[in-house]
């Protein structure tokens, strides 16, 4: 018998399978280049301001723009309040629309808390 022929193709399976894990860690080592691209920010919304109030709003007699943390009277909140019901005021106020003032509006068109207003004023 002649062993030469069986060790031929033994040989040829072993190159082949050497080169094919070989090719295999080829491929694996050198990881693809990951694609360039520069991250873009959102641009910053321009908030919006009421110009004018809504035509149901302009049925009441004054809005108020009352300072952060003030309280009112009574279990309803203050009167006619602009932040609560169209969030914060622009540069500009609509018509109809006033900041609040304790000389023009105490007692008269707000009840603030803490205060008597069943008393005269001076």
């Amino acid at each position: 018998m002649h062993r030469t022929p069986k060790l031929v193709p033994a040989l040829a399976g072993l190159v082949l399978a050497v080169a094919a894990l070989a090719g295999c860690t080829a491929t694996t080592a050198a990881p693809a280049a990951a694609p360039t691209s520069t991250p873009t920010v959102a641009p910053t919304p321009t908030p919006t301001y009421l110009t004018e109030l809504p035509a149901w709003a302009k049925d009441y007699s004054l809005w108020l723009v009352y300072p952060e943390g003030f309280e009112c009277s009574g279990t309803e909140g203050c009167p006619n309040d602009y932040r609560s019901s169209f969030g914060e005021p622009g540069p500009v106020l609509p018509e109809g629309v006033e900041y609040y003032d304790a000389a023009k509006h105490d007692c008269t068109f707000v009840a603030p808390a803490g205060v008597d207003c069943s008393k005269p004023r001076d």
